[in-house]
């Protein structure tokens, strides 16, 4: 995922996050077959500090999935900006977060050019997104910007072999049936990682500290798989429509053989984690 479409966000707004579909694939892959059982949002609450009454923002909020899951926990007094520069993903959010409203705000826009005053957050949260930031330093010099003095950014990401087991499986599918996923996601040279994520944070912030969350996955069931590999590349989706179903219907098939194979259940190491950065 180091450049190119992962990056573009014309592809990223109108194709891969123009809807929350594909980002709820992979979410629920994470929920049905994660070996961790307290969840990765609950962990994510639980490093979070923050004073009374504090204005949140966060940037690539994507379906507000965070907040869903951790909404009994939230102090009420919070204040919460969502934004995401997929208008889509946006909507999504709103509709999620209904009943809720009174405690969020809603806003399409660019994380290299926020459209809030200096000074106005106590924390922005940047969940598994800074590495789609086409100029990652403008939007940490932005979110540095719109932070409080003394307030923090959490900023999660994933490291550089997560998850590496699915991308073995997609490559080995891709060459039994001839087709070429080219846009499909690899965590290997992310731009923003939890190998280099430091480095970029230092110019803008003097206290780092990398948290990492203890998971993997054990797959043992052949359509949430399919579903995720599917959610990964607009490959298959750009098929002519007799091609395509049968493809689609390959991919179920093989998930399952390569499930079998494997003793009937997919180990898929996870590397995770959060920066906290003031």
């Amino acid at each position: 995922m180091p450049s190119g479409k992962f990056t573009d966000p014309e592809y990223l707004r109108t194709r891969q996050y123009a809807d929350d579909r594909n980002l709820q694939a992979r979410i629920a892959l994470h929920r049905r077959f994660s070996t961790n059982a307290y969840g990765w949002f609950q962990w994510y609450l639980d490093q979070v500090s923050l004073p009374p009454a504090a204005r949140i923002l966060e940037v690539g909020c994507g379906p507000a999935a965070l907040w869903q899951d951790v909404l009994p926990r939230l102090p009420g007094d919070w204040r919460i900006t969502l934004s995401d520069l997929s208008l889509g993903m946006v909507r999504a959010a709103r509709g999620n977060l209904s009943a809720h409203s009174s405690q969020f705000i809603f806003t399409v826009n660019n994380a290299q050019t926020l459209p809030f005053p200096g000074g106005h957050f106590d924390a922005v949260f940047a969940n598994h997104m800074l590495y789609h930031v086409p100029d990652l330093a403008a939007a940490l010099r932005e979110i540095r910007r719109v932070l409080k003095a003394g307030g923090t950014l959490y900023a999660a990401t994933n490291g550089e072999r997560h998850m590496e087991a699915i991308n073995i499986f997609g490559r080995a599918f891709a060459e039994a049936v001839g087709v070429r996923l080219d846009d499909g996601f690899s965590n290997r040279n992310l731009r923003f990682s939890l190998e280099n994520g430091a480095k970029h944070l230092r110019p803008y912030f003097t206290h780092i500290e990398r948290r990492d969350y203890p998971d993997a996955l054990e797959v043992t069931e052949a359509e949430p798989l399919a579903a995720y590999l599917l959610s990964t590349t607009s490959a298959v989706a750009r098929l002519d429509s007799r091609r395509r179903p049968r493809v689609e219907a390959a991919l179920l098939a093989f998930a399952r053989e390569y499930i079998a194979a494997r003793g009937g259940s997919l180990h898929v190491a996870k590397s995770t984690g959060l920066f906290i950065a003031r």
